[in-house]
C-alpha cells in the first residue's frame, strides 16, 4: 500500500538532518543572543524573516535548478544534469550582485517599522549584513539542488553540518566577544551566518568541479532560450517563497506593534516551530525528488501515490510535534526567553502562542508536502498566483484587525486560519491533477 515510503525515507533522512541543521543554526544564534539582550532576540525574528524574504526569491529561483536536474536524471540525461546546474549557477551570480546593491537601502526600512528604536537598529544591522552576503546562500541552494536532484542527499547533509559548526563557533565568539573576537551582538550573529554560508558555497563549488561540471564546455555554454524557459518556471517558485515570507514578516511587524514582549514571544515561537517545519520540509524535498525522477522517466501515474503517501508520513511527524508544542509550551519558551521579569512575561505570552502553533502544524503538513510536490511537477505559475491572492487577503484582514481590535489572540487566530485555507487549496489542486498538463523539460530534448 505504501510502496513509495521506503524510497521517500531513504532520501528524506539526510534531507531532514540537513534541514534540522539549518534550524539548529538559528536556534544557536537565538540562545546566544538571549545572553546579549532581549531586544536582540526580538529583533532577530522580523529581520531574519526579512532576509529570507528577499533571499527567498533569489535562492528559490536558483534552487529550482534542482527540479530540472531531477527530471534530467530521471530521463538519464547526464549532460542535461550539468546544464541544469549551470542554470542555477548563473542565477546565483546575478543574485549576488542584486543582494549587495539592495542591502543598505532595504536595511534602513526597519527604522520606519514603528518598533522600539533599539530593536529597529538591531533589525537594520542584521538584515544589512546578511543581504550583502546573498551570493553565498543562493550559490549553495543552486548546487545543493544539483546534488539533491541526483539523489545525493547525504553529501548535502555533510556540507550543511560543516557550515553549522562554523556558524556555531563564530556566533559564540562574535556575539559575546569571546576568544579575542569583537563583541558585535546581533551583527556578530549575521556575520557568523554569512561566513558559514560562504564555507558551504565553496565546498559545493569544489564538488561540482571534481564532478566535471566546470570543465564541461557544452554544459557551460549559455543558451538564452533554455535560460528563459528555466526562469519562466523558476521565478514563480521564487516569488511564491517570497510571497509566503512577506506575509509572515509583515505578520511579525504587526505583532511587534503590540509591544516588545509580544514580538519577542512570537519570534521565539517561530524559532520553535522550525523544529517541526524544517524536518517536514526535508520530507517535502525528498518527495519532490521522487516526483522529478518519475516525471523525467515518463511515469506520471506514480505521482499521486508519491504525493499522498508522502503527506501521510509528514502528517505523522507534525502531529507528534503538535503534541510537544501544546504539552511543553512553557519549558520550550523558557529556553530562549532569558531571565528576570521580562523573561517571565515572554514565557507566559509565548506559551499561549505555541498553542496556536501546535494547532496549525496539523494543517501545515499539506502546505509543505503538497506545495513541494506541485513545484516539482512544474506547477509553479499556479502556486505563485494562488498564494499571491491568499496572502493579499490575509494581510488585508490583518490590517483591519490591527486597526479595529488589535490583540495577540485575534492576530494569531487569523494566522492559523490562513494556514488552514492554503493547505486545503493546495490539496484540492493536487487531487484535480491539473499539474499533468505542465512540462518542465521540452519533449524535443534528448538525453546526451
Amino acid at each position: 500500500m505504501f510502496t513509495h515510503i521506503p524510497r521517500l525515507l531513504k532520501l528524506a533522512g539526510p534531507m531532514i538532518l540537513s534541514s534540522s541543521a539549518i534550524t539548529m543554526m538559528q536556534i544557536i544564534d537565538a540562545i546566544i543572543l538571549s545572553r546579549h539582550s532581549s531586544a536582540a532576540v526580538a529583533a532577530m525574528g522580523p529581520s531574519s524573516l526579512a532576509v529570507i524574504l528577499f533571499q527567498g526569491f533569489l535562492f528559490g529561483t536558483a534552487g529550482y535548478a534542482g527540479t530540472f536536474v531531477a527530471h534530467n536524471h530521471g530521463r538519464g540525461d547526464a549532460g542535461g544534469v550539468r546544464r541544469s546546474a549551470w542554470l542555477g549557477i548563473r542565477t546565483a551570480l546575478i543574485s549576488g550582485v542584486l543582494g549587495l546593491a539592495l542591502a543598505w537601502p532595504l536595511a534602513k526600512l526597519f527604522l520606519l517599522a514603528g518598533h522600539e528604536p533599539q530593536v529597529a537598529r538591531y533589525e537594520s544591522d542584521y538584515f544589512g549584513i546578511c543581504m550583502a552576503g546573498s551570493l553565498f546562500p543562493v550559490m549553495g541552494a543552486a548546487l545543493a539542488g544539483w546534488l539533491s536532484g541526483m539523489g545525493r542527499t547525504v553529501v548535502v547533509t555533510g556540507v550543511t553540518f560543516i557550515s553549522l559548526a562554523v556558524n556555531a563557533l563564530l556566533a559564540w565568539g562574535l556575539i559575546l566577544g569571546e576568544w579575542g573576537l569583537p563583541r558585535m551582538g546581533i551583527g556578530g550573529a549575521a556575520l557568523a551566518t554569512v561566513c558559514a554560508q560562504m564555507v558551504a558555497a565553496v565546498l559545493y563549488i569544489i564538488l561540482f568541479a571534481k564532478a566535471g561540471g566546470v570543465s564541461d564546455s557544452l554544459a557551460r555554454r549559455f543558451q538564452w532560450p533554455e535560460f528563459r524557459r528555466f526562469l519562466s518556471l523558476a521565478m514563480p517558485m521564487g516569488l511564491r517563497i517570497s510571497g509566503e515570507l512577506v506575509a509572515w514578516t509583515l505578520f511579525l511587524v504587526v505583532v511587534g506593534r503590540l509591544g516588545t514582549v509580544e514580538l519577542a514571544a512570537s519570534s521565539i515561537a517561530f524559532r520553535i516551530n522550525d523544529l517541526a517545519f524544517f524536518p517536514a520540509l526535508g520530507l517535502g524535498q525528498a518527495a519532490g525528488i521522487l516526483v522529478g525522477h518519475a516525471r523525467g522517466a515518463g511515469k506520471d501515474c506514480d505521482i499521486p501515490a508519491i504525493g499522498w503517501q508522502s503527506l501521510a508520513a509528514c502528517e505523522v511527524w507534525m502531529l507528534l510535534m503538535a503534541l510537544l508544542f501544546a504539552g511543553a509550551s512553557g519549558p520550550l519558551m523558557a529556553i530562549f526567553a532569558g531571565s528576570g521579569p521580562e523573561g517571565a512575561r515572554i514565557v507566559e505570552t509565548g506559551s499561549l502562542i505555541l498553542k496556536f502553533v501546535a494547532f496549525y502544524c496539523i494543517f501545515d503538513a499539506a502546505n509543505v508536502m503538497i506545495g513541494c510536490v506541485l513545484s516539482a511537477a512544474g506547477d509553479t505559475h499556479w502556486l505563485a498566483r494562488t498564494f499571491l491572492i491568499a496572502s493579499t487577503l490575509f494581510l488585508t484582514l490583518l490590517w483591519l484587525v490591527d486597526r479595529t481590535m488589535p490583540g495577540l489572540v485575534q492576530e494569531w487566530s487569523l494566522a492559523t486560519l490562513f494556514v488552514f485555507i492554503t493547505a486545503l487549496i493546495w490539496s484540492l489542486r493536487f487531487r484535480a491533477g491539473a499539474w499533468r498538463k505542465v512540462r518542465v523539460l521540452r519533449e524535443t530534448e534528448a538525453p546526451q
